[in-house]
């Protein structure tokens, strides 16, 4: 089943990860190595799609950048690598800044990603601040436009956005993308669960209200192995509360190991949250590694959560499909 069709499915459990591309100057075999460790991630996780963002040089954020911009490979070239350079299918969404460029140039990157790229999904995302005004649309105007403008000539994306937990009427933006074309969304990286959790109870409160369905929310998750691990996210608008960042840095065990087990606990407050409130809000689970030296601590962070997220499907009597070894597994 494709990620299409199971991320429309609310009673199909979805896994995503996300990848930072190679930068900009990788060797081929570098690049190639890349995405084969993706690929045996994606195996070992049981993962249903890989998302690649688009890595912008920001420079709206307040204070300086913590970590030095490294430019990296267009994620449309990265995407092709891993659908189509391999033997066992693995598919690839990629992030796409849509206010940079007038419609017209995107309109045109758009079909040519469709066409030579083979992207199917897309992750429409918008600018770094409501004050700036970019010379592109935002997402709403975007997702109109692609669903009336390039889906009669047979460029059919399916569109994602971000949310943001925190962010102020939250759930009627997602309601007012849903209604432009965008069918699930990934939410910013969480280190508590209190806003995720009021947030959802109240997009499912509106949506039962309109008599809608709601769309799939990806909760998101990333580990950390230092403070400038830390410092890099709240530069980013990550929120992490302070308790949370003494809880990850300081003890007697890894740093790592610690950032996995708040994940672990944020995700099963979510999840239990879920369950009681009888939400009818599809939940996904994404991890980033967000820092390449993170990639491995990443790996043991999408293992334990999928664990987690299992027991979720089965306790609420979800069917939860699980590709392993190319066989399908219900558990």
């Amino acid at each position: 089943m494709r990620f299409r069709e199971r991320t429309r499915d609310a009673g199909e459990g979805v896994l995503l990860y996300t990848v930072i591309p190679p930068p900009v100057g990788t060797p081929p075999e570098g690049v190639w190595t890349c995405a084969e460790h993706v690929h045996e991630l994606a195996l070992e996780a049981g993962l249903d799609a890989v998302n690649i963002p688009e890595v912008r040089n920001e420079v709206t954020r307040p204070g300086p950048r913590t970590v030095r911009f490294v430019p990296k490979i267009e994620p449309r070239r990265f995407a092709k690598i891993i659908q189509t350079g391999f033997r066992r299918p693995l598919e690839a969404i990629v992030d796409r800044g849509i206010v940079y460029t007038h419609w017209a140039n995107q309109r045109r990157w758009l079909c040519r990603t469709y066409k030579e790229f083979g992207v199917r999904t897309l992750v429409l995302v918008g600018g770094e601040s409501s004050r700036i005004r970019y010379p592109g649309p935002g997402v709403v105007e975007a997702a109109s436009r692609i669903r009336r403008e390039l889906k009669p000539q047979g460029v059919d994306f399916f569109l994602g956005g971000i949310t943001i937990p925190q962010r102020r009427n939250e759930p009627e933006r997602l309601i007012q993308k849903a209604q432009a074309g965008l069918e699930f969304f990934t939410s910013q990286v969480l280190y508590e669960s209190k806003t995720a959790r009021r947030m959802l109870r109240a997009y499912d409160r509106r949506c039962r209200e309109l008599g809608i369905e709601p769309k799939r929310v990806f909760l998101s998750f990333a580990p950390v192995s230092s403070q400038r691990d830390l410092e890099f996210l709240k530069w980013l608008g990550v929120e992490i509360p302070e308790a949370v960042e003494k809880e990850i840095l300081n003890g007697w065990i890894g740093t790592a190991w610690r950032s996995i087990k708040v994940a672990e606990r944020v995700l099963g407050e979510i999840l239990a949250f879920a369950r009681d409130e009888k939400l009818s809000v599809p939940l996904g689970i994404n991890v980033e590694h967000v820092m390449k030296h993170n990639f491995e601590v990443s790996r043991d962070m999408a293992l334990a959560l999928r664990e987690l997220y299992c027991r979720y499907l089965r306790c609420t009597r979800r069917p939860q499909r699980l590709r392993r070894e190319g066989i399908v597994v219900r558990l």
